[in-house]
């Protein structure tokens, strides 16, 4: 079987389509299934030794400082989407005889122009049910674009069933057509003692198990402001013992976060550590008291899994995806609930019982997830479509 797969999503910072697309090519490349794999990054082709290898070297990312106001409208404007993928398309285009006979699987919804057989995988449908959390020019491009991937695509894939449902409700899909396929969480997300996380304890001037925990791009979508003011409204005692550790890179729309981000840090001492390199966060998970995320939409919650795979116990919002993947092995809130948020905070940090309980029974919950089940259901989509 042959395979061509996008990874732009593997250029820095990788978020979690890069996780899923680099785990899924980790997998591949230890199995003799593929005759051979073609990995597309929008500019060039490589294997997928090598796009594993680009992607692993790349420890540590900075933001491009802003170009101006120009380049900033030039970079969001629909013209410019639509500009970059005419010109990946094109590149595609040059090789399209050498790559017809490769199953096309594109990990990041829209797909290009492929003469083969083609697989897309959706992850979430949050621009259309919470279009205020996207820019409206990205909205636009996924709301034109997304249509056509459909009607194109041999099979399509979501990361949960509850995103599968939505795409088969809004757009009248055929449910034969979309599998629901989990993620998986890196071997490397295991419960660690005090002596394991040490070295990473002291990078980051933390100590084990006496801070709460978030993970995740600062953006409006992920609830940090929901997050934000409940931590602040804890007790003063429980805010100097368990300071709130933010983990992430600056998203979309986030200058009121960091805002409120700053202001926390110097009066009442949250920890923003920005990016953090992947080699670091297992320890990071791992030394929580407990992992907070209110996000308001997920398509799979990809933190909550790889906590709970620390054993970490985790609060997270009702009524989504992440609580398809918890069950009722984690707290949960209505989405935007700060003040229910902080009773649950509250609850946790107060009830060593109950943290001990959600510790172990949620390590038991994400022992059922994994990256080799993910990529085996993937890899039978592929050899549908092939054969």
């Amino acid at each position: 079987m042959k395979l061509l797969i996008n990874t732009e999503s593997l250029l820095p910072p990788i978020t979690g389509i890069g996780t899923y697309t680099l785990n899924l090519l980790k997998q591949y490349s230890r199995q003799g299934d593929f005759e051979t794999i073609e990995c597309f990054s929008g500019h060039r082709f490589s294997t997928a030794i090598q796009a594993i290898e680009q992607s692993e070297r790349t420890t540590h990312y900075r933001p491009i400082k802003s170009q101006g106001r120009v380049n900033r409208v030039l970079r969001s404007s629909i013209m410019a989407y639509r500009t970059r993928e005419l010109l990946r398309n094109t590149l595609l285009r040059l090789k399209s005889t050498q790559l017809k006979d490769f199953v096309y699987h594109e990990p990041n919804f829209i797909l290009k122009h492929h003469k083969g057989p083609a697989v897309a995988t959706i992850h979430d449908l949050s621009f259309i049910s919470h279009p205020q959390y996207h820019p409206a020019k990205r909205v636009a491009w996924l709301a034109s674009e997304l249509p056509k991937t459909l009607a194109r695509a041999d099979m399509l894939i979501t990361d949960s069933e509850q995103v599968r449902r939505e795409l088969i409700e809004l757009y009248a899909v055929d449910e034969h057509k979309v599998r629901a396929i989990h993620l998986g969480a890196s071997a490397r997300y295991a419960p660690q003692t005090v002596e394991q996380t040490k070295a990473t304890m002291e990078q980051y001037g933390l100590t084990h198990g006496e801070y709460l925990l978030f993970v995740g791009t600062l953006e409006p979508r992920k609830g940090v402001d929901t997050l934000l003011e409940s931590w602040a409204n804890l007790p003063a005692h429980l805010k100097k013992a368990y300071p709130l550790v933010l983990a992430g890179a600056p998203g979309w729309g986030n200058k009121s976060l960091q805002d409120r981000i700053v202001k926390l840090s110097q009066n009442d001492g949250l920890r923003h550590l920005s990016f953090v390199p992947a080699g670091d966060l297992s320890a990071l998970y791992a030394g929580a008291t407990a992992f907070v995320y209110p996000s308001h939409y997920e398509g799979f919650g990809l933190p909550v899994l790889e906590a709970m795979s620390c054993g970490v116990p985790v609060i997270c919002t009702a009524d989504t995806s992440m609580s398809e993947i918890t069950g009722d092995h984690a707290l949960l809130i209505q989405s935007g609930n700060a003040e229910q948020l902080t009773d649950q905070i509250r609850r946790l940090l107060e009830d060593e019982q109950l943290r001990l309980s959600l510790s172990s029974t949620g390590l038991v919950r994400a022992g059922s997830f994994s990256w080799r089940k993910c990529a085996e259901q993937t890899h039978e989509i592929y050899r549908t479509l092939a054969g």
